[in-house]
């Protein structure tokens, strides 16, 4: 059963810096550059979409099927065992967090996992100024001020709404950044995309600067599978067909006629998230003719299941040191500990 949790009012107002908002311009790019399969998993970032209130029960509400995926999913384990970790570790990870440091939070995810994950780390540290969560998605920022207003209601909140993956230079904005990425979302990224990313994260860092990292390092196919083929898994996927549609500018574009398909690719760690056309097609998606044929394959993003030693040689190679590394009981997520190198020369 899933955890529910009542949050009481107050009247007092939060403090909250201004909402910085993202330009779309990169996600029509994106979709466009997916349907003619010049570039392939790069929409994951945009999986978390919000409905639209003046549409009645609007299918792209990715924010919701993935609510209902961790809290619901009896098999989907990456969400109850980065609970367990997280909470298990909180005090020792706060040893890696600067005095009057700035936490920024790459994906607070949605309430529940904010409560259940951002929130014990949080309470664990009684020498931070600032928290800043980034998000693509509005909610899960709005959901991560309300329960701060709360529960921390001294802490500083400067939400960032964008794309993190993306904009990396967010982190120099800030004298002594500590970056939180929680819940193995890095694993979005495929290797040579990972150490770009850690790569501009280590230059973004000052020499001081520190990420803690959650990673899924499963090489089972059965749990992987019982994971993430279910049919909550597959709205949750499909969703952002229907965000395409909403807010994009296509003609005859019909986001139903295509089914889910993981794929499992084990000599490289990843688990393959398809869609499959399940007839044909022909639309037009920003003045550009697309035609699609029954069966056709695209690959919308995937998830990385990288080992240990694996994904700290990834790190170094970007130019970070581990320091320390936690493991599950389950011996499946593992957070990872990182430091700039000059931090530690």
């Amino acid at each position: 059963m899933a955890d529910h949790f009542s949050i009481p009012i107050h009247l007092s107002k939060p403090k909250v810096a201004t909402m910085i908002e993202f330009d779309s311009s990169l996600f029509k790019e994106k979709v466009k550059y997916f349907f003619l399969h010049i570039e392939e998993e790069t929409l994951a970032a945009y999986m978390y979409s919000t409905p639209d209130t003046t549409i009645e029960t609007d299918p792209a509400r990715g924010e919701e099927y993935y609510r209902q995926v961790i809290e619901e999913s009896v098999d989907y384990y990456l969400y109850k065992e980065d609970v367990r970790l997280i909470n298990k570790v909180a005090n020792q990870l706060s040893n890696y967090v600067p005095q009057g440091g700035e936490i920024i939070e790459f994906g607070p995810g949605p309430k529940t996992a904010f409560i259940n994950k951002s929130l014990p780390f949080l309470k664990s540290l009684n020498h931070i100024k600032t928290y800043i969560p980034v998000d693509l998605c509005k909610t899960y920022l709005d959901q991560a001020e309300d329960v701060l207003q709360d529960e921390l209601p001294d802490l500083l909140v400067k939400p960032i709404q964008d794309d993190f993956i993306e904009n990396t230079d967010l982190v120099k904005q800030f004298d002594k950044p500590l970056v939180w990425f929680k819940g193995s979302t890095i694993t979005n990224l495929s290797t040579n995309q990972c150490v770009d990313f850690l790569t501009n994260i280590s230059q973004a860092l000052p020499s001081e600067g520190i990420i803690i990292v959650g990673v899924d390092a499963n090489q089972s196919e059965s749990s992987l599978k019982k994971a993430y083929d279910t049919e909550k898994g597959a709205n949750f996927i499909l969703s952002v067909l229907y965000c395409i549609d909403r807010d994009l500018p296509t003609t005859n574009f019909n986001p139903a006629a295509f089914k889910y398909q993981p794929e499992w690719i084990p000599n490289n760690y990843c688990l393959k998230h398809n869609v499959i056309a399940t007839s044909n097609q022909d639309f037009v998606f920003d003045g550009v003719n697309i035609s699609i044929k029954e069966d056709e394959k695209f690959h919308l993003f995937s998830s990385y299941k990288y080992p240990v030693d694996y994904f700290q040689k990834i790190a170094r190679q970007a130019g970070l040191e581990p320091l320390t590394h936690f493991v599950d009981e389950s011996q499946r997520m593992v957070i990872h500990v990182l430091a700039s190198k000059n931090s530690v020369a």
